[in-house]
């Protein structure tokens, strides 16, 4: 007797294929068998709970002899064994009705905590997860609800930024941000050859050394006078200052770095700008040489013409501090920038520097082709202020009692309300122009 045949081109032992076709006719022949019987048909879970659902009453009130035909025929239309189905048979009615959930159980219920995540998200301007999950314990001393109790705010303290998220991209809507105009213009070579280019290389480990760029409110087009907003902001801490004029005349820009130089909760040790005329003109430059600490000057560097990325972080700001809270309306009322600049100095400065942690990059690695970059934990400009060895005990004290007389939640309610006053102000001044 021949020990191999060929099937199809594949040799196989004639016992093994004995032994297939035993089995074969034994799952056809039977049915009471351990064996399984060949699947007629894919069913889905639901599917077979309600099979089973309807065979429960006719399974418990069946003689013996009627329940083991009932398993033989639920065992060959759902492919599953003769003793799981038993089990599943043999449970209380009460249990088909339950929907049994899989995986891991809900730790954090979001019909409880997607409205007071939601609140919280809106007041601290829409930040990533990341930066949230930073946040929160400072803005939860702050949190009042009459639902809101000890339970969930521990579950929101635990909260990771992974699940933040998560629940963040439930609120989060198809927003597009627009785009503005350039309103940058090149000054004269003379100009140019007074201030010196930045350099690139420097390592910077203190608060004082600044960026500095103009916004754009002209709408859609760059005729006339409009409004600008001028952004300064700490490399160190990322401490951001806004102040709103009317035009970009040097004495305006002058104006406002005077002002700016009192304010600011350290001493304005270098300024770096770009190429624009509102910069790189005689005030300014006067102001830079005349002011700063011991009535040295200020460092007043430029970037490379037309390399944004040499001030990068001051035009990161342009649109967090400006364009998200303004938008791309064009502003010509002098009225209204006066309320811009309310807005700025009382509510969203306050709230930006105090309550809203920002990421800082710590390193750049190249990969090939690919960079990689490294961020320290998410904080606010005030903590890495508190924790810089280069201010003095009077400024942080200073800080520190400052910080104490705002609340976030405050300062948020209040900057939506000048903001609606504002832009009906700015639609009642655009209908009466058209009119």
């Amino acid at each position: 007797m021949r020990l191999w045949t060929c099937i199809c081109g594949v040799r196989i032992r004639r016992d093994y294929l004995v032994a297939s076709k035993a089995r074969t006719l034994a799952r056809l022949l039977l049915p009471h068998s351990k064996t399984k019987p060949p699947r007629t048909g894919d069913l889905s879970y639901q599917a077979i709970r309600e099979y089973l659902k309807q065979l429960h009453d006719r399974y418990r009130e069946s003689s013996k002899e009627e329940k083991s035909r009932l398993l033989s025929e639920a065992e060959f239309f759902t492919n599953k064994s003769r003793k799981h189905l038993i089990r599943a048979i043999g449970e209380p009615r009460e249990a088909f009705e339950l929907k049994k959930m899989s995986g891991r159980p809900c730790i954090y219920p979001e019909e409880i905590l997607l409205p007071h995540i939601r609140h919280l998200w809106i007041a601290m301007e829409r930040i990533s997860g990341d930066r949230m999950k930073a946040a929160i314990p400072e803005w939860l001393r702050f949190y009042e609800d009459e639902h809101f109790d000890v339970r969930l705010r521990l579950l929101l303290e635990k909260m990771s930024a992974s699940t933040l998220e998560r629940f963040l991209s439930q609120l989060r809507g198809d927003e597009r941000a627009g785009k503005g105009l350039s309103a940058t213009k090149s000054p004269s070579r003379h100009m140019k050859n007074r201030v010196p280019l930045a350099t690139l290389d420097q390592k910077i480990d203190r608060p004082g050394h600044m960026q500095a760029d103009t916004v754009a409110h002209c709408g859609t087009t760059l005729q006339g006078a409009f409004a600008n907003s001028l952004t300064v902001t700490d490399v160190f801490s990322t401490w951001t200052e806004n102040r709103a004029m009317l035009t970009k005349k040097a004495r305006e820009v002058r104006a406002n770095f005077v002002d700016l130089n009192k304010t600011l909760p350290f001493a304005m040790l270098a300024v770096n700008v770009d190429n624009g005329t509102e910069f790189l003109n005689g005030p300014v430059i006067d102001f830079m040489n005349s002011r700063g600490p011991g009535n040295l000057g200020i460092a007043f560097t430029r970037s490379r013409a037309y390399k944004k990325n040499d001030n990068c972080f001051v035009e990161q700001k342009n649109f967090t501090h400006v364009r998200e809270l303004f938008g791309y309306e064009r502003i010509e009322e002098m009225s209204s920038v006066e309320i811009m600049n309310n807005i700025y100095i009382t509510t969203w400065n306050p709230l930006q520097n105090f309550f809203i942690p920002t990421f800082k990059i710590r390193e750049k690695i190249r990969i090939g082709a690919r960079v990689v970059k490294k961020y320290d934990a998410p904080q606010t400009p005030y903590q890495r202020l508190m924790q810089s060895s280069f201010l003095t005990q009077e400024q942080k004290q200073n800080l520190k009692t400052r910080k104490q007389q705002l609340n976030p939640f405050t300062l948020a309610e209040e900057l939506e309300k000048k903001l609606g006053f504002f832009f009906q102000e700015l639609r009642k001044s655009k209908l009466g122009k058209a009119s």
